[in-house]
This record gives structure tokens, sequence and C-alpha cells, in this order.
């Protein structure tokens, strides 16, 4: 009878504390906004107080909640020192970084924005709680196009007379802004007119009109992106023909210098 209390009592007591105690609320501090852009890597942060018993018995579990509305699920969950489970469409892109519950996620895609909800619960210790980021994931312009015209072509523009170029930024998140450029001095444009693609990301048009004169034989015309994120404030795109006012037939050598000055304006970008 006394071998029976040697263990009973004590389990008694254990399931007591387990089964009776109060749900602590747990700290999880995570990034209310996290940015990222595709192709590149992001790491969602999720920290924690750890207990001062029956630390090693815990349970980590990642939520995703897609930005257009979705149904929220799990996409990794961890127990114990167990290697962590990884599910659905990013499974082969993530992995459990650092020390606490930090997710990294490679090679992003569009599909990633979105909420994404750490929850942590240390279920013998009864604590409990989660922390939710913002992931935005922006996308790069894919290129910027002067309309009608290669990259470097002579146009002809009579002095005296109005011409407009058409200008397009093609499948940017967010929307890039266009600006035009004589010789880098800024030329007022029209409006930008911005329509939205099927996967998030938009284009933006744009026209410049304006009225030639002798002095812009040889001007550079540029239609220039940019997009407002920090990630992408570095990044720009463009485009660029020649005018040509004076009527004369240009020369294969002069065009030769000319796209050899283009190809060197993008390598000092």
């Amino acid at each position: 009878m006394a071998q029976w209390r040697v263990w009973l009592l004590p389990a008694l007591l254990f399931t007591v504390i387990v089964c009776c105690s109060a749900q602590e609320d747990l700290n999880v501090v995570t990034n209310d906004i996290s940015e990222g852009v595709t192709t590149q890597s992001v790491t969602l942060k999720c920290t924690y107080h750890i207990p001062g018993y029956y630390k090693d018995n815990f349970i980590i579990t990642w939520f995703f909640e897609p930005s257009d509305g979705g149904e929220k699920m799990v996409i990794m969950s961890k127990t114990d020192d167990e290697n962590p489970i990884y599910y659905g469409r990013a499974s082969g892109r993530m992995e459990h970084v650092g020390t606490r519950a930090d997710l990294k996620i490679n090679r992003l895609e569009l599909l990633d924005d979105g909420i994404y909800t750490c929850d942590v619960n240390f279920y013998l210790a009864k604590a409990s709680g989660d922390g939710k980021t913002n992931l935005l994931v922006h996308h790069f312009v894919d290129f910027v196009d002067i309309l009608q015209y290669n990259e470097g072509d002579y146009v002809w523009a009579p002095a005296g007379q109005e011409i407009s170029f058409d200008c397009k930024a093609t499948r940017a998140k967010p929307a890039a802004v266009l600006s035009w450029y004589k010789n880098n001095a800024i030329v007022e444009a029209e409006p930008d007119k911005i329509t939205e693609n099927s996967d998030g990301t938009f284009n933006t048009e744009s026209t410049m009109t304006m009225e030639a004169t002798l002095k812009d034989h040889n001007a550079r015309i540029k239609c220039e992106s940019r997009q407002e994120p920090r990630l992408l404030q570095g990044q720009r795109k463009h485009d660029i023909v020649v005018l040509n006012t004076s009527g004369t037939v240009v020369t294969a050598g002069s065009v030769i210098v000319m796209t050899l000055s283009i190809l060197l304006s993008h390598i000092l970008q």
C-alpha cells in the first residue's frame, strides 16, 4: 500500500496542476508590418518570454490569411524539440530560424501577401499567446516602354509642331509613377492612368506632349518609373528615344554613338 502512495500522490498533484490551473497570457511580440520584394527573402519575427517551468513543452503554430480574402490556414507547426512541419503552397520555401519562433520565407511571391499569426502555447505551463504581422509583398516593375518605338530610336519631330509620346510601365506593385525628362530636365505630362491586373500588380500609362524646336535636335526623351516603398526607391527603369528636329538623315555613326550613350546611362544607374 505504501508503494502505491509513493507514486500516486505526485501523479494526482501533477494532474491537478495541469488540468485545473488557470491559463496565463503569454506576451508574444511580432512586427505589425513587414515588407518584402518578390524573389527575395523576408524573416517574420516572433519572440516571447519563456516560462520558468515546463519550458521545453510547447507548440509553435504559424497561420496565414491571404490578403485576397482566402481561408486562414496553418503553414507551420513545431512541437517541443521536434523538427517543424510546413504546409501549403509555400512549404518548400519556409524555414524556422533563430531561438524563438521566427519564420523565414524565401523566394517571395505575390501570393505570400497577407496576415501571418504566430501562436505560442506552453501547454504544460498553461501559458499561451499570439501576435500578428501584415506582410506586404512588393514587385519591381517588369519594364517601361515608350510605345511605338524601340529604345534609342530617332523620332522625327518637326520644329514648331507638337509631338506626343505614350509610355507604359507594366506589372508593378505598388503602381509605378512615371516621369518624363528632356536631357535630364523634367517635362510636364498628363496625369498617370493606372489599371490593376488580375495578380494584384498595376500598369501605369502616361502621355507627354511637347513642342519641338531646332535646339531639341538630338535631345534625349526619357520616360522613367519610380515606386514609393523604401525597398524599391533605389530601383528605377526607363526607356529613351532621341529627337530629330533638323530633318537631316541620321547616319549610322551617330546612331552608334547615341546607342552607346544610352547603354552607359543604364550602367551608371
